[in-house]
């Protein structure tokens, strides 16, 4: 594996493949219902294989950022293809839920993370003049597997009586796709023959700060908090999104269904988007914009009469938040600890991810209302939004830390 590729569309082509494939994950609230109906198991017992399988995913970044450095994004994304698939494909032989967290939850979600740290490092290193932008395609891809596997998985699942045989069948069916795709992808990833070429035109290159001295400032700790808080409302509503749908507002499990599409589609607009303007106007100015979005958002949900479509509009704004939120830390990241220990420094970061994404059904769990949940979410993203106004860019003395 050690040949060169260096043409840098095919880069391209290769990471949005791979984005594509583990970003399937984002489609599990279409799973809630067949595997409680097809095992007999409480709805909260299946959800909290999507916790697992998020909270697996941020830890395995610690690891995957670091194997990136030794061993660069080629052979970390394939450990991680194998990983996801193999996850996959073993979900189909799960007969009880503890089979199903180990298979799909840790397996799965540990793949995940393996491959998801790779194309974004990998991007801004083709790209350092557009990190914005090209960080935007890369999650946004991610965002759209969701889009793209929710109509796959939906189909696989429209029968009339859910069993455990087609529930391992489209387990089994889906692990095959991901492996071919992201066993594609990982093979086509590749950093820059020439690095030095490439930092002499990123603005941001004089900036290296190592891992344990990004620990010692207090811009990472406000980021890790606020990150959190931010990602929390939208981790939870893209897990539970078709069930919100049908117990709030009384959608019929088709219209349910499609806001599954929606969710996609805008998370990955959101990410598009901001990673664009984040170029213009300042990724910490989109972070605190989107943050707002987010408050109104969970403040129509909590208190405003619902009907259908006011219920998709402040969802379709919870996921434009949530997708800017994924699309412009790393490039926070990156403007304040630099660029070239990225892949180490994000994945520390990214565990705001994991503990959110364990949060919200904890606090679903014990609110009386889905408008009680969002109250607490709301209250969780003011929080935030203040703590993000305390993040200040250091300044050029202190960028050669």
């Amino acid at each position: 594996m050690n040949y060169k590729i260096t043409n840098k569309w095919i880069i391209v082509f290769g990471a949005i493949m791979a984005q594509l494939a583990i970003g399937a994950f984002y489609a599990w609230s279409l799973f809630n219902q067949p595997i409680s109906k097809a095992y007999g198991w409480e709805l909260h017992t299946v959800v909290t294989t999507y916790s697992i399988s998020l909270a697996s995913f941020s830890l395995a970044t610690i690891l995957s950022g670091r194997l990136q450095l030794k061993k660069g994004p080629r052979f970390t994304a394939l450990i991680g293809g194998i990983l996801y698939s193999s996850g996959i494909m073993l979900s189909s032989l799960a007969s009880t839920s503890t089979t199903l967290y180990i298979t799909y939850g840790v397996l799965a979600g540990a793949g995940v993370g393996f491959v998801y740290v790779c194309p974004l490092s990998t991007l801004v290193k083709w790209f350092p003049n557009h990190k914005g932008a090209v960080t935007g395609v890369a999650t946004a891809s991610f965002a759209m597997g969701g889009f793209l596997f929710k109509n796959v998985i939906y189909k696989m699942l429209d029968v009339s009586v859910y069993t455990p045989e087609v529930i391992s069948s489209t387990f089994l069916k889906l692990g095959i796709i991901y492996a071919f795709m992201t066993i594609i992808g990982a093979l086509l990833l590749d950093i820059p023959r020439d690095s030095k070429v490439i930092a002499h035109v990123d603005p941001d290159a004089h900036i290296s700060m190592r891992t344990r001295d990004m620990l010692r400032t207090g811009n990472f700790y406000k980021l890790l908090a606020s990150d959190l808080l931010a990602l929390m409302p939208g981790l939870l509503i893209i897990g539970l999104a078709k069930d919100i749908g049908m117990q709030l507002v009384n959608l019929d499990i088709k219209t349910a269904s499609a806001i599954v599409g929606y969710i996609a589609l805008f998370n990955a607009a959101g990410r598009l988007a901001a990673g664009r303007l984040a170029d213009k106007i300042g990724a910490l100015n989109i972070y605190r914009i989107m943050y707002l979005v987010t408050i109104i958002s969970l403040a129509v949900l909590s208190f405003a009469k619902l009907s259908y479509p006011i219920f998709l509009i402040a969802i379709i704004g919870i996921v434009l938040g949530y997708g800017s939120f994924l699309s412009v830390v790393p490039t926070i990241v990156g403007k304040l600890f630099g660029a070239k220990k990225f892949s180490a420094n994000y994945s520390l970061i990214f565990q705001a991810y994991g503990i959110a994404a364990l949060m919200g059904p904890i606090i679903k769990r014990n609110s009386a209302s889905f408008q009680q949940t969002f109250t607490i979410a709301m209250v969780a993203a003011i929080t935030g939004l203040i703590v993000s106004t305390t993040i200040k860019e250091p300044k050029p003395a202190e960028k050669s830390a």
